[in-house]
């Protein structure tokens, strides 16, 4: 008996201090990156874990299981001698750990199958064998530190082996010790960072004004060594589990990009010579172009890795050393000499409101609203209906509006997703110098590219204005009885929305669009990924103006999926993914039509 104590003792006392080890390790990360873990922060964090709770999410799920399952494990070894002589307690523990233990075997099943996926991807990309090995090793140990948790769990209910449970939990503390206290740590710094926020490497006003040194200037990231300490706790906080890759639009068309490897690609490199070799040497030219800037990986990501930051700061590089192909150098040029991506003339900007008696900001200065039409509703003939629709229900509901026309030029976000920040703001600035010489102080946008640019980037440079996406007017006007559909205007139509990725996950707009079609159409229908997990129509990131090499369209898989819901008509909020699968599902054949909210409302009135 006594041996058995001494051995339980034994026992208790390597488990405690492999507690003390994942404390101390933790707390010295967040000292090293100046992070703080007080109780308002990690308040904060559990907080936002419960908002992603109510999503649903498959993946979240399984990660907060294994969160809590390591989290009442450890709780359970510190209390241990205390278990014996409060039978409730134990109660109590055996009670929670049902939930967990089913939730932690699904997660481990979907560890194995992302394990091989992964292994298909890596053969996809051409990952070099040692890449192979670390990510495999990698990936081993999330399995183990599951599959020891689990254990943990289930010992719970055989009291006679506490010695055992406490054992596995020192063995898997000390591997959430070594790998996973810094992901912990870049998830309590950055979980609440917004998706929209873009890193500026300078500021182009300062510049001019000759309060910076242009010599001085580094838009890009040649070396790993060069990336910020933020950006390195991110990509040294990837521990392979994948969400990013399962949700990448690029890696499901086959694109040679996969968000997860890409940032192991930099962690290992920066463990491999102390980051001083060209990161372009490893990191190939197409895969940084085949992103989209959806923004799908950085939201699925549970540790909050920002894989954006990153592509953002590579294409810089790639733009300074002028490796850009004849289209994305032609867009360019497209921006700066006519102040538009297409290169057309900008008098002509207006011809879609001809006959419409729209006015201008030249006629009417006074106007409530600036309807901002954006480079593809004033150029692209079918995205012209759209701000046609548009401007019909403005007039129905009473509402004063004006464009700029002639005068209006791009917001520059081809230019900055692109990876030039310089062209990006110098239309910024002109652009804000007009807006700001007319007084104006309320923008509609139909376009989610100018809405999130104008909205939430604007702003850093001296933008000061409400900006309104057109959904969330309209819904407004609909909710409000100025824009009313009479029942027997209703359409006999079955419609699928398409959620726009920087309407949805970047702007967090859900329901303004389904309002509109819930009022307008009798037969609405939900696809399988939806707002904040929509699935990208291939165009953001500038990919609308440029070709990489994929083996399935983007907007062709997501036509396929809508094309699944049994409807006939696909909804958009965003002139470009109208483009895009307007175009998929004429190849298809599926004979689906592909209509903006707008449009729909607009033919009920």
């Amino acid at each position: 008996m006594a041996g058995l104590d001494i051995g339980y003792l034994a026992a208790y006392a390597i488990s405690l201090a492999s507690v003390v080890v994942v404390a101390f390790v933790t707390l010295s990360l967040a000292r090293k990156w100046s992070i703080s873990l007080g109780p308002g922060r990690v308040a904060g964090l559990g907080r936002d874990e419960a908002r992603r709770l109510r999503t649903g999410d498959a993946v979240f799920l399984m990660h907060l299981s294994i969160a809590l399952g390591v989290g009442v494990t450890i709780v359970d070894a510190v209390i241990a001698p205390a278990m014996a002589g409060v039978p409730l307690l134990l109660d109590l523990f055996r009670a929670a750990s049902v939930p967990l233990i089913v939730g932690l075997v699904v997660a481990f099943g979907w560890r194995v199958q992302r394990y091989y996926q992964s292994r298909r991807v890596g053969r996809g990309l051409g990952v070099p064998g040692g890449f192979a090995s670390a990510s495999t090793a990698l990936q081993l140990v999330l399995m183990a530190a599951i599959a020891l948790t689990t254990s943990e769990l289930v010992l719970l209910w055989v009291p006679t082996l506490g010695w055992a449970d406490l054992i596995l939990d020192a063995v898997r503390n000390a591997l959430v010790a070594a790998y996973y206290a810094r992901p912990s740590v870049n998830l309590i710094a950055k979980f609440d960072r917004p998706l929209n926020s873009v890193s500026t490497p300078f500021n182009l006003a300062d510049v001019i004004a000759g309060k910076t040194d242009p010599g001085a200037i580094r838009a890009g990231v040649g070396k790993v060594s060069e990336f910020s300490p933020d950006q390195s706790l991110s990509f040294d906080s990837c521990v392979e589990i994948g969400a990013c890759e399962a949700s990448c639009p690029a890696t499901a068309a086959g694109r040679p990009l996969s968000p997860r490897v890409l940032v192991r690609k930099l962690s290992l490199l920066s463990r491999a010579d102390g980051g001083g070799s060209d990161v372009l040497t490893s990191v190939g030219e197409d895969e940084l172009w085949s992103c989209t800037s959806c923004g799908a990986c950085v939201a699925s990501c549970p540790v909050s890795v920002k894989h954006l930051d990153l592509i953002y700061d590579l294409r810089r590089e790639l733009v300074s050393k002028g490796r850009l192909d004849r289209e994305k150098s032609a867009m360019l040029a497209n921006l700066a000499q006519s102040q538009n991506p297409y290169g057309f003339k900008n008098a002509a900007r207006a011809s879609w409101a001809e006959g419409m008696d729209v006015d201008t900001l030249q006629s009417n200065p006074k106007t409530e609203y600036l309807y901002w039409v954006g480079c593809v509703s004033s150029f692209d003939q079918r995205a012209q209906r759209v701000a046609r629709a548009l401007s019909k229900i403005l007039k129905h509901a009473g509402v004063s509006f004006a464009i700029l026309g002639a005068e209006e030029m791009c917001v520059g976000d081809p230019a900055r997703r692109l990876g030039e920040e310089g062209r990006y703001q110098e239309l910024v600035l002109q652009n804000i110098e007009k807006l700001n010489s007319y007084g104006v102080k309320k923008i509609l946008a139909t376009c989610p590219h100018c809405f999130n640019a104008l909205k939430n980037e604007y702003p850093q440079f001296g933008g000061k204005f409400e900006v309104v996406y057109h959904t969330q007017l309209i819904s407004d006007l609909i909710r409000e009885g100025k824009v009313s559909v009479p029942p027997d205007k209703v359409q006999r139509i079955s419609v699928t929305l398409h959620d726009a990725c920087y309407a949805s996950r970047y702007n967090n707009i859900f329901e303004p669009p389904r309002e509109m079609l819930e009022a307008s159409v009798d037969d609405v229908r939900e696809m399988g990924r939806r707002k904040e997990k929509t699935f990208c129509c291939g165009a953001g990131g500038s990919n609308y103006w440029f070709k990489v090499p994929q083996q399935k369209s983007i907007a062709g898989i997501r036509a396929e999926e809508a094309a699944g819901t049994g409807a006939k008509t696909i909804a958009t909020e965003c002139p470009f993914c109208l483009s895009m699968l307007d175009d998929a599902t004429k190849v298809s054949g599926s004979g689906m039509d592909v209509r903006d909210v707008a449009e729909i409302v607009a033919e009920c009135i």
